[in-house]
């Protein structure tokens, strides 16, 4: 037979037990699964969209340096020159007055407004006539890509920044954390569903 001495350690020793256990259990119940990243909103699932062949929306002019243009409803649009530079001229609803157009400047900066008296030039130096990117149609130029989503409805994206435009709104993505690039406007000028 045992002495009382020896049964209040093993008592002890499994109300420990349980009271780790019921620690153990309460802090897994409270840890919370990460949440899967939101897929991307339609304007920016590029490969729903029908490729075109790039290289018609090229000017070969000296005076162009190598850019891409096309013209999606309103907005006229040019790719390049250098990798991850894209740049849209026309103003939506929630931009700065006055301003000119957003781009994107070599995937580093951006997407940012274009204030007038800037410096910054839209649209072919030589003269070449852009042509029209139909809706539901994409071009991809090196690791840049655009698209028109719906009538008057243009988005661009590079490997890390995109911008989506139409009439009444836009939106703009970019790197957590970066300060490079313009303001996206309050959530209740956007669409529910990207907000």
């Amino acid at each position: 037979m045992r002495a009382p001495t020896d049964v209040l350690p093993r008592r002890r020793l499994w109300s420990l037990l349980l009271l780790l256990a019921a620690a153990l259990a309460a802090t897994t119940a409270v840890v919370v699964p990460q949440a899967a990243a939101a897929p991307p909103p339609t304007e920016l699932r590029f490969g729903s969209f029908a490729p075109v062949n790039a290289t018609k929306y090229q000017s070969l002019r000296f005076a162009d340096n190598g850019r891409t243009f096309f013209v999606a409803g309103q907005w006229r649009c040019q790719i390049g020159p250098q990798p991850g530079s894209v740049a849209c001229s026309g103003r939506p609803a929630t931009a700065p007055p006055r301003t000119r157009g957003v781009a994107i400047t070599n995937d580093l900066n951006g997407p940012s407004w274009v204030p007038p008296g800037t410096t910054y030039r839209f649209g072919s130096q030589a003269g070449f006539r852009a042509p029209v990117l139909k809706v539901g149609q994409r071009i991809t130029v090196a690791n840049t890509v655009c698209a028109v989503p719906r009538r008057n409805v243009v988005s661009c994206a590079t490997n890390n920044r995109a911008f989506m435009l139409s009439r009444g709104w836009h939106k703009f993505y970019y790197p957590k954390g970066d300060r490079r690039h313009s303001a996206n406007p309050a959530p209740k000028y956007l669409p529910a569903r990207l907000r």
